[in-house]
Order: C-alpha cells, then sequence, then structure tokens
C-alpha cells in the first residue's frame, strides 16, 4: 500500500529523479522500497512446525494449533504496523532522525485521531527535512542557512528584538516558540472549519502571494518562482491524514508596481479566503517602512485577519514593524524571508560538482536565456529553490507542532473553538459594523493626505485606539480574483474584442474610453510570448482616455451591510474618500497630468480643482506618483440601483493637449472609503 506519493526538487541521493510539471524543477518520489529485512524475516517458515513420524497427544495437538494461531495474529499485527508506515526512507543516507521524535512510545492521540497518522506524517516531514539538509550540505550547514536566510518574531518586552530563532524546546525543529505554536493553530483550524461548516473531503489553507517581478519569477518560468517550490514541499504533507488539507498556493504578484494602491485591492488580487499574505516591494521602498505598515493596517481588514505575514525582505526598519505590532498582539506569526544572504559565500566558491545540490547551477536562469526580466536584481532559479525551501522548513516546523498538539491534547478542539469566542489577543477587540479596532501607527503618512485610507483614524472616545473604515476597490489589473473594473462602468467604454496584446486604432478612441495596455508592458508582453510566455498571469490593463473619448461614468456602490437610505441623501453620510489611480508606467514628459487633466463630478455635482489631491509617497513607483484624492463635495447625492444605493463619479479628459502619443489618460483603480 502506497500511503504517499510527491514530486519535489531532487537530491543528490535520489535514486530516480523527475521533472515536476507544476514548478518545473526536479523532484524525487517517494514511494514504495523493497520490503525491509525485519518483514521478510516475519514471512519466513512458521519455526515452530515441525514433522514427526510419532503420535501426537491430543493436548500436544490443540497446544500446537494454539501456537500457529497465535502466531498467525502476531504476523498480521505486524504487517499492520510495517503497512501504516513509509519504508522509502532506505533511498535517503542524509543525517538519520528517529521516526517519532517524541519518543518510542505508541502516542496517544485526541479524539478521532489515528495515532499512526501521527506517526506516518511525521515519519514524512523527516524524509523531507533530510531532503534539505541534502541539499543544502548536511544539517549544521541548512540550519545555519535557515537562521541566516528565515525570521520568525516572537514577544518581547520591547527591550530588545527577538527575531532570530528562539530556543527549541520540541527536538529536532529549528521554529517552535509561540510563533510556530501560531502557525499550527492556523492548520488545526483548518480542520475544524472544514469538520464544523464545509464538510468537504478537504479543508482548504490558502497562501496567496503578492509583489512584484522578485515573486512573479522575472527571468525564469512562472511555475519557477518561489511560492510554487513551496507548494510543492508542502501540498502533499498536508494532504496526509490526520490533516486532509488541500493547499492552495496563488501567485498574484504584479511586475513593476508600488505596495499601494495593490495594498487597497487585496481581496481582489489574492482573494477573501487568504489564511497567509505576503509583501515584495522592497526594492521600490528603499528602508522605509511607511508602505509596510500601512499595508499590514489592511491585512488586518480582512476576513481570515491577522493573516500569517510573509515580509520578503530582511531589511530592520520593516523587521520592526512586524515585531511592535507581535508585541501589540495584532500580528501573531510574521515571517521575513530572504534568500541569497541566506548562502555561506564559502560554498558558492566552491567548483560546481563540489557544491551541495542546491547550489549547483546556482547562476543559471530558468528561462531561456535572453528571455525579458533576465536582471541582476532578479533571483534566478536555484534561489527561487532555496527561498521555496526556506518556507517550506518553517510551515513544516509548524506541521509537527500542530502533530504535537493532536498527540498530546484530547481537548485541542474545544480549547481553539474557545479561543474563537474569546480572543485573548487585540485583534479580539472590534466594534460592530466590522471596523476592526487597531493601534496608534508606528510610521507618520500625513503627508499623504490620505492618513485615514493608510492608517484609519483614532476613536473620538480613545485616542489611544484606531479603527479603519471599510475600503472597497474595482481594478482592472491582472490576475484578478473578484471586483474587476468593468463591474462599476455605466457608460463611456468602446468594446472591443481584440486581443489586448494588439495594438488598438486611433479610431477606437473617438467616443469612447478603451480597456488596453500601454506600449512597454505591450512590447514586454510581446517579448516574453516569443520563448512562449513562461507561463505569466499579470498583465497592468486600465481604461485610457483622451479628450475626444468623453465621459468615463462609474457607480461606485455602499457595500458595509445594515444601512438604508433614500436617492439626493448626502454622500458624505455613506462616502469618506475617492481615489482614482493611473497605470505606472514611463511615458513622455507630456504624457496626461490627473491632477489638471481631467474634471470630475462626484453625485452629480462638480468638484473643484483645489478639492483634488496628489497622494505623496506611498503609492509611487520609481518616484512617479500614480494615485490621486478626489474630494466628495457637500452637493454630492447617492443613487439608488437594484443591488443598493451607490455614489456616481463622472470622469472626462479636458486637457486639450493630451494624446495618445503623448500619454493617454489612464485609469486602473478605483478606490472608495465608506463612512
Amino acid at each position: 500500500m502506497e500511503i504517499h506519493r510527491r514530486q519535489r526538487p531532487s537530491s543528490s541521493n535520489d535514486d530516480t529523479t523527475t521533472t515536476s510539471k507544476s514548478n518545473g524543477v526536479n523532484g524525487s518520489s517517494i514511494s514504495q522500497q523493497q520490503q525491509p529485512a525485519s518483514q521478510r524475516r516475519a514471512q519466513s517458515s512458521n519455526p515452530y512446525t515441525t514433522t514427526s513420524t510419532t503420535s501426537a497427544t491430543i493436548t500436544d495437538a490443540v497446544l500446537y494449533r494454539s501456537i500457529q494461531l497465535l502466531l498467525l495474529g502476531v504476523i498480521v499485527w505486524f504487517f499492520y504496523l510495517i503497512l501504516s508506515l513509509d519504508t522509502s526512507s532506505s533511498s535517503y543516507d542524509g543525517d538519520v532522525i528517529n521516526n517519532n521524535i517524541r519518543g518510542s512510545t505508541t502516542p496517544v492521540a485526541a479524539k478521532g485521531i489515528d495515532p499512526f497518522d501521527i506517526v506516518s506524517t511525521r515519519h514524512h516531514v523527516n524524509l523531507v527535512r533530510n531532503e534539505f539538509y541534502t541539499r543544502y550540505g548536511g544539517k549544521e550547514e541548512s540550519l545555519a542557512m535557515l537562521k541566516r536566510g528565515l525570521r520568525t518574531f516572537e514577544k518581547t518586552d520591547g527591550k530588545g528584538g527577538s527575531d532570530e530563532h528562539s530556543s527549541s524546546k520540541l527536538e529536532g525543529l529549528a521554529f517552535d516558540g509561540e510563533s510556530a505554536r501560531a502557525t499550527a493553530y492556523r492548520l488545526l483550524n483548518v480542520m475544524i472549519d472544514n469538520e464544523h461548516h464545509y464538510q468537504q473531503e478537504q479543508g482548504e489553507f490558502v497562501m496567496a502571494f503578492a509583489g512584484y517581478s522578485v515573486t512573479v519569477g522575472r527571468g525564469n518560468h512562472f511555475s519557477q518562482s518561489f511560492p510554487f517550490i513551496l507548494e510543492s514541499i508542502l501540498k502533499p504533507i498536508l494532504e496526509l491524514p490526520p490533516f486532509n488539507i488541500k493547499l492552495i498556493v496563488r501567485n498574484s504578484a504584479i511586475g513593476g508596481i508600488p505596495s499601494f494602491p495593490y495594498g487597497w485591492c487585496l481581496q481582489n488580487f489574492l482573494g477573501e479566503d487568504a489564511h497567509a499574505i505576503s509583501w515584495d516591494y522592497g526594492m521600490n521602498e528603499g528602508n522605509g517602512a511607511g508602505g509596510l505598515e500601512s499595508y499590514v493596517r489592511q491585512s488586518l481588514m480582512m476576513p481570515n485577519a491577522p493573516p500569517l505575514f510573509i515580509l520578503v525582505d530582511l531589511k530592520r526598519p520593516r523587521l520592526d514593524v512586524l515585531q511592535k505590532y507581535v508585541n501589540m498582539g495584532y500580528l501573531s506569526d510574521p515571517i521575513a524571508l530572504g534568500g541569497k544572504e541566506a548562502v555561506n559565500k564559502q560554498l558558492l566558491a566552491l567548483p560546481e560538482k563540489d557544491r551541495p545540490v542546491g547550489l549547483q547551477q546556482w547562476d543559471e536562469w530558468g528561462a531561456p536565456k535572453g528571455s525579458p526580466g533576465q536582471s541582476p536584481w532578479h533571483p534566478k532559479k536555484m534561489e527561487h529553490e532555496l527561498m521555496g525551501w526556506l518556507l517550506g522548513m518553517y510551515l513544516l516546523d509548524a506541521v509537527d507542532v500542530a502533530l504535537s498538539i493532536l498527540e498530546t491534547d484530547e481537548n485541542w478542539r474545544e480549547k481553539l473553538l474557545h479561543d474563537r469566542q474569546y480572543p485573548n489577543s487585540a485583534m479580539g477587540d472590534a466594534s460592530q459594523n466590522g471596523e476592526v479596532i487597531l493601534p496608534p501607527p508606528i510610521t507618520d503618512v500625513s503627508s499623504t493626505g490620505v492618513t485615514s485610507l493608510l492608517h484609519g483614524a483614532p476613536l473620538e472616545s480613545d485616542a489611544t485606539k484606531w479603527h479603519m473604515h471599510r475600503i472597497s476597490c474595482r481594478t482592472s489589473f491582472l490576475p484578478n480574483i473578484s471586483g474587476h473594473l468593468d463591474s462599476i462602468v455605466l457608460s463611456g467604454v468602446t468594446k472591443d474584442e481584440e486581443d489586448m496584446l494588439q495594438p488598438r486604432d486611433d479610431s477606437l478612441f473617438n467616443g469612447g474610453w478603451v480597456m488596453d495596455v500601454g506600449s512597454v508592458e505591450r512590447e514586454t508582453k510581446v517579448k516574453v510570448e516569443k520563448v512562449g510566455g513562461l507561463g505569466y498571469i499579470d498583465m497592468k490593463t486600465a481604461l485610457y482616455g483622451i479628450p475626444s473619448s468623453g465621459t468615463l461614468k462609474l457607480w461606485l456602490p455602499y457595500e458595509l451591510k445594515g444601512k438604508t437610505t433614500m436617492d439626493n441623501d448626502a454622500a458624505t453620510n455613506y462616502f469618506n474618500a475617492v481615489v482614482l489611480c493611473e497605470v505606472n508606467e514611463k511615458r513622455t514628459d507630456k504624457e496626461c497630468n490627473m491632477l489638471t487633466d481631467l474634471t470630475f463630478l462626484v453625485g452629480d455635482a462638480a468638484v473643484p480643482k483645489e478639492s483634488v489631491s496628489q497622494i505623496k509617497g506611498v503609492a509611487s513607483y520609481l518616484k512617479k506618483d500614480i494615485c490621486i484624492h478626489v474630494g466628495i463635495p457637500i452637493e454630492a447625492k447617492v443613487s439608488s440601483k437594484d443591488q443598493g444605493f451607490g455614489l456616481t463619479v463622472d470622469v472626462t479628459v479636458s486637457g486639450s493637449g493630451v494624446t495618445r502619443e503623448s500619454g493617454a489618460c489612464s485609469i486602473s483603480h478605483v478606490i472608495w472609503e465608506h463612512q
């Protein structure tokens, strides 16, 4: 009986290597090996069976038959035990870890949990750990690499950081502090949710990755990016009993964007069901932490908040932000992930054949030579593999902690259900109407002019507590899980069924805005198509308009529950802010200026020029600010439709000098804050 079959990047000790179609890396298949000697011995002839020419007494016959039946029972039990375990460890000659690292006694599992499932799954976890040790130079070197390349965060008293590994309480684990325990609880909660609500064959654990070109995997195949390496490592483990969890990995990164407006649209890109999300915008945002903190606060508004937060960066100011949010009780298990800085440079100095297998071909790209994105700042194929393995080792330790809880705590379900009802964390302090209570911000974003959209605002009753209103987003950027920009367009768009990579004729822009991509985006995508597309799914599409395009009419629905209104009620009673963002692309100095070349009607009221302002700093790419705040006039009114009530926004290109050649006006994101 085969318990578990999987594909992963190959180790140097594999007998057979295969190619994984899901991630494009070599993998080893864990399958049944030949029966061990102990099992073969159990199948040998019965030592109690003899041939005698003498007559046996009745007593001897009964004794003889009893011994046979007893031995048969022992053999059946022994076969059951052997078949409950995977014998594939014979294919690994790395450091040997005891199958049951908690001790030699049979575990006493929680109610409804088969103890042999715990033993078997832990055995598989240890096989994967051994592969990690083999890939990266042995156990000692690999664990040192893990310590350099991945940080966890434990609560401190504020007098010193503790983002280094804490001392291990469970034998064989690199991570087993409160952070790993919190991640373990996430997995156990998925099991509870599936038992109580969904009752599917498998619960679902969703890891959604955001960022830009690094996370996309530019220069390599999309399937070779580190999120999918992680998937190949972790997915087969979580599918095993007692978890029976389906791991869903989404790589929703988009090349060449800042952390905002993406951060306002997390549910659009990552999905409202995400349990884990990531941030990878370090190259664009220097050493600053303002964008990260705003992004963290947006993530705390998601349905599964607080998420398992993965920071793809190791810069100290950003590590400090995560540490403070852990200390305040708002994040429980964030991770900071590095890449090449984890590697011992002496190993890379060795001849290729003498390096550990995970560091061989270190300077080679995964995509054909000359493919777009093969720039010095992008990780190559083997660095992506390393990043995936580093993340995988943390999550496997969390799996092991979860197994330990199942093994030792018969009341784990009751405790987790109690913690949900009476949360012992800052995130449990929430007001009605979905407004999450947050701490005062650490960084200052007052210069942006939209503090409430980024950080929220203090409560009138207690300035030490902040809250954020519901923020809605519609965007045309891809990949987009929900909330496409098209869904709020009333009129003013020219329909065009042409492939997005085909150039648009100028005539299309006369009488309507057009969904299109910028010239640089199109040129890059065409180059990628010439090498097979590489699997990328991201694209920066937007509505483009010039003076002859006319008025683009939008309708922003009010999405808070429990409020009703009448037509022509004051919009400021329901809406606090409107933000429009353009595509971030390099164009001429004469390109459309959203501040001066656009005019707006909001709720059928004209918006004065002085009520339109640039959002500074946070929503910026290559020193270009790409979002504007459009004020809501006092005279603005709400209007009703079949699906409820909302706010109209009319956009017209009024700048006479705006042309397609110099750079048309574009709208890629519409964001609004509810009152």
